[in-house]
């Protein structure tokens, strides 16, 4: 979008695939002066711009786009108009970072059945270019199309249908990638849904003068352990009890404070309460739905109460044989329940996108009593609203309502929700979670306390030893965390001169060069040979009387080429079992040993003010420096990192306890 909004002098245009190819740099409009024409209204009925064609409405249009970047947040009145053009900018910002890979005059390599095409720009785990997508094969004489089936680093493995098969002989193409668009139209379809039963009100509540006393504690907890966690316990209470109700309830968990522990508990307690009541799971990621899935089961929830529902692109060799019977596979094949046999599952989990295949069963709105979006700051909250228009209706009064307790669990301090389009990522970038927490509702009264009848923060870390949380804990929670970890484990290692006995950081100093390849990528080869160093120092420790294995060591660096570099080094010596990711694997995750590496060795400037680009973003910071349990290690240029507050204040607080060297 940045590239469209600089051009001059153009006449604003509407293309039929692309949505919109060009907007002319117009007078930023106040959103609230914006007057959506009829016609919009019918544009926006079909989810195609295309529909728009050259009149005054594009003009309109084009001034709204541009007043984007001056918009602070999304009110009600604008809830709909302003969604809906997130999405479809979103939409072009990713057609238009696919398009990048498109080549010209490819020759097909394969068989009868599968074709080869090698892409020199992909990059690994490139996010635009998926199994499962569609590619557009054109040549002077006609047009075939495929779907990607495999993708083995720069190759990619495509499908066509039977009878264009024998085209490919001897023929050059031009190939084209057509990233699905299934994501955005689940959210088209959610926000249209909340819009029609006139709920977007609902979820801006206000506070609630009714009074409801003191709940008791009269739980049998199933988990043992959160009977001495005052926060978890005040959390299930409310939770089960219903208290925000009509509001969403919201879990505010800091790194290690059990969020996910005090979500199944809750969903026991439900289920110990309330049998007949049905309660709908959703996450981000198949991996936390997996998750919560095992947990449950190890809490003898019984697997025929449960619906692991999973999407049709997951592959059966993928999935957890443990947990096979509670998915909706059959002979390994993937299906989807028929509403007779759905509707006796008590508990079912899945990917918030997934989670719109259940509109088609059309369900009566109260079905669900209660429905979790766990990591909900994960979310843009266009996808938060696919499960709650699940639980959603209309009254014969035209007043919405809904008929479920939400309740949101993650952490605003965390990482967000991806966001390819920049101009926009203020809007769809912003959490339902995290706008939630903005107002009055959600926020501290006069006596510095959450109202615990809508929210419950957890200040019980498990997971990491006091000085390893201390400045996130400073700088994001308040100094509210209080860390349990059982620090009489020892760490011992034989280089007493780097690792500090008695203080689990060390900050590494590293003068070392970024550089880039062909593709803009960026890396440190100091860096990597320092962290091929350490990891073979650390293979050598002990905590207490068990030694350090290559389970226990985490590595984590902003930047993909840096991890791909890195994973090189650790196998040239034979070291395969080390997790090595971006800041964005590691959310939720958590290691024994954490080793950063931060590549950054330049400084930039943007509107006269200094910052370290992609490292300047302070979720990201705290993400990267709150996964560790019993040792965190960092390697960077201090003079560089020390230009951003957040980096300064983990530097100052290593070199106030001798944790920072030179070697």
């Amino acid at each position: 979008m940045a590239n469209i909004i600089k051009k001059k002098n153009c006449r604003p245009t509407v293309g039929k695939s692309t949505h919109c190819t060009s907007y002319g740099v117009l007078q930023l409009l106040p959103l609230q002066d914006f007057k959506p024409p009829k016609e919009l209204k019918a544009a926006f009925k079909n989810y195609k711009l295309g529909n728009l064609k050259q009149n005054s409405l594009s003009e309109d249009y084009v001034k709204l786009i541009n007043s984007f970047p001056r918009v602070k947040k999304v009110e009600p009145k604008n809830y709909l108009i302003i969604f809906k053009i997130c999405l479809y900018l979103e939409t072009f910002e990713y057609q238009l970072r696919a398009a990048k890979h498109d080549l010209k005059n490819q020759k097909l390599i394969g068989d009868l059945d599968t074709f080869v095409v090698t892409v020199p720009t992909l990059e690994e785990d490139d996010p635009f270019i998926s199994i499962g997508d569609s590619v557009e094969l054109q040549n002077e004489k006609f047009t075939m199309y495929g779907r990607i089936v495999d993708i083995k680093e720069k190759q990619i493995y495509i499908q066509l249908n039977a009878n264009d098969k024998s085209k490919v002989q001897d023929r050059l193409f031009n190939v084209k990638f057509s990233p699905s668009d299934w994501s955005m139209k689940c959210c088209h379809y959610a926000l249209n849904t909340i819009h029609k039963n006139n709920l977007i009100h609902a979820l801006y509540p206000k506070p609630s003068r009714n009074y409801r006393a003191e709940l008791k504690d009269e739980f049998d907890w199933v988990n043992k352990n959160i009977k001495n966690n005052p926060e978890q316990k005040q959390a299930i209470i409310n939770i089960v009890n219903n208290t925000s109700y009509p509001a969403p309830y919201i879990l505010f968990g800091p790194p290690g404070t059990g969020k996910t522990m005090t979500l199944v508990e809750a969903i026991c307690q439900i289920r110990i309460k309330h049998l007949s009541k049905n309660i709908l799971i959703c996450t981000s990621s198949n991996t936390a739905a997996d998750e919560i899935l095992k947990r449950l089961l190890s809490k003898s929830i019984p697997c025929k109460d449960i619906y692991r529902m999973y999407s049709p692109r997951k592959n059966w060799e993928d999935i957890d044989k443990n947990v096979g019977l509670c998915t909706n596979f059959v002979d390994n094949t993937c299906i989807f329940l028929p509403k007779d046999i759905f509707i006796l599952k008590k508990i079912v989990i899945t990917t918030l996108i997934t989670c719109t295949r259940l509109a088609r069963l059309n369900l009566k709105s109260d079905h669900f009593s209660y429905v979790f979006i766990d990591e909900a700051g994960q979310n843009t909250e266009v996808e938060s609203l696919i499960p709650i228009s699940l639980v959603s209706s209309l009254n014969n009064n035209g007043q919405g309502s809904l008929r479920a307790q939400v309740v949101l669990s993650g952490d605003p301090h965390q990482l967000g929700p991806t966001i390819w389009c920049k101009e926009i990522e203020h809007l769809l970038g912003h959490s339902m979670l995290e706008r939630l927490m903005e107002s009055k509702v959600y926020q501290k009264d006069e006596k510095n306390q959450y109202n615990p009848r809508y929210i419950t923060k957890l200040l019980l870390n498990f997971r990491s030893q006091e000085p390893i949380m201390h400045v996130s804990n400073d700088l994001f929670y308040n100094k509210e965390v209080i860390c349990t970890q059982n620090s009489n484990k020892k760490f011992v290692i034989s280089n007493s001169r780097i690792f500090n006995k008695i203080f689990p950081i060390s900050f590494i100093r590293c003068k070392g060069t970024e550089m880039y390849t062909e593709l803009r990528s960026v890396y440190n080869e100091q860096e990597v040979h320092m962290v091929s160093y350490f990891v073979r120092k650390f293979m050598t420790a002990t905590l207490g009387t068990r030694k350090i294995g290559e389970n226990d060591i985490g590595i984590i660096t902003p930047f993909k080429q840096q991890k791909i570099m890195i994973q090189k080094e650790l196998y040239k010596k034979n070291l395969r079992n080390i997790t090595v990711g971006t800041v964005e694997t590691f959310q939720g995750q958590e290691k024994e040993i954490i080793i950063i590496s931060t590549v950054r060795s330049r400084v930039f400037k943007h509107d006269g003010k200094t910052h370290i680009g992609f490292l300047s973003n302070p979720k990201r910071f705290n993400v990267a420096v709150t996964r560790a349990k019993n040792y965190l290690l960092i390697i960077g240029n201090p003079e560089i990192l020390c230009e951003d507050s957040y980096w300064k204040a983990l530097w100052d607080y290593c070199h106030e306890h001798n944790a920072c060297v030179t070697i």
